[in-house]
């Protein structure tokens, strides 16, 4: 809907913008942490932790909710939780959560050096360089938040993260763009996920995933004395692509998923999403395949609470070199070198926009 510039003086009346601090639950010691609000005007809104890598926690669309949020909340970020798996306890979840940027997955040895779950970056403070919010009296539609993040050490690795987050009013999308840079002096290690968690109302029974390519199987815990990446028929596979309820088996730390080698359109962008019928609701996450080559769709079904399934664009490796021999397990950065990314979250709904996401689905298959 075009606004009528008569009838109104604040450009947040339409929406825009905010930030500001949300005091954060008890096991963040009541410490605030900062924020940036987003309203797109259009039904979208979301929530920027600037104190968390600048990652996207809740995130709603009209009248539903639609990411996974974890029971600890939204605390500030903790040496702590680069250790084994503590990440866990200060994850917020959230819509997008950023994994990297030297090693992501489960904790391991890696080149000689032990990991952390899911890397550094999320624990990272982000500085705010730019925010510019619509202007429609002059014109301007668009909404923009620039940050940078650096995750280092002295004798490095030393990485530095510009980050940009824009929409547009009156549009239900979020464009976000990266650029990673090695300022080290050495080679380093280089791995780069988007984490995106989605949740009850969208998540629910009968719900149906959008994705296609050639796909392997892993599930936690494994069958006894066996390893966790396992053989599985596309028709099986298949079928993990349609939502269930909560499974007994996922109570506690069970969980599954595919990792996915994703087939572009002919523009070389990968448009995946899941879709929820009896809501007329779902949710289009785009990006390009050259950057992003691979996507893991991890599914945890708690009977009851931990229902969360997230789908993860990514490059590198999420099992590690031991057992990941994809081609693009290993990456590395030389001194000085850029990689950049792009993903897009677009809200969908009504049956016309949802057929057209669907058209972007197909089988996945065994590699």
């Amino acid at each position: 809907m075009k606004p009528d510039l008569a009838k109104f003086e604040n450009p947040l009346q339409l929406g825009g913008i905010r930030t500001g601090t949300l005091d954060s639950p008890g096991a963040g010691g009541g410490q605030p942490v900062r924020v940036a609000l987003f309203d797109t005007g259009a039904g979208l809104r979301f929530t920027v932790a600037l104190d968390r890598g600048g990652d996207i926690v809740d995130a709603s669309f009209k009248q539903h909710a639609f990411a996974y949020l974890t029971p600890n909340g939204l605390v500030p970020p903790s040496a702590t939780f680069h250790t084994g798996a503590e990440w866990l306890r200060g994850w917020a979840g959230g819509l997008v959560t950023t994994c990297g940027p030297e090693y992501m997955g489960g904790p391991r040895i890696e080149n000689g050096m032990q990991t952390s779950l899911h890397g550094r970056y999320s624990g990272q403070c982000t500085q705010v360089e730019t925010l510019r919010n619509p202007d429609p009296h002059n014109g301007r539609h668009e909404m923009e938040l620039g940050l940078v993040v650096r995750d280092s050490r002295m004798f490095g690795p030393v990485f530095e993260i510009r980050r940009i987050i824009r929409c547009t009013l009156g549009v239900p999308e979020i464009h976000i763009e990266d650029a990673v840079t090695n300022r080290g002096d050495m080679r380093v290690a280089h791995h780069w996920l988007y984490h995106c968690n989605l949740g009850w109302p969208l998540l629910d029974c009968g719900a149906r995933f959008v994705y296609r390519g050639k796909a392997e199987y892993w599930t936690i815990p494994p069958p006894a004395g066996q390893d966790i990446v396992q053989p599985l028929s596309a028709t099986a596979m298949n079928k993990l692509k349609r939502v269930p309820d909560g499974l007994a088996q996922h109570a506690g730390s069970g969980e599954r998923g595919l990792i996915v080698d994703t087939e572009a359109e002919r523009d070389g962008w990968c448009r995946i999403g899941l879709i929820n019928d009896k809501l007329k609701f779902g949710l289009e996450i785009s990006y390009p395949k050259k950057a992003l080559p691979r996507m893991a769709n991890w599914q945890h079904y708690g009977p009851r609470g931990c229902y969360v399934s997230a789908l993860e664009p990514f490059s590198g490796s999420l099992l590690g070199t031991a057992r990941d021999k994809h081609k693009l397990a290993q990456q590395f950065m030389e001194p000085g070198e850029t990689r950049n990314y792009q993903l897009k979250i677009r809200a969908l709904s009504g049956a016309a926009e949802l057929g057209s996401l669907a058209k972007h689905d197909g089988p996945v298959r065994p590699v």
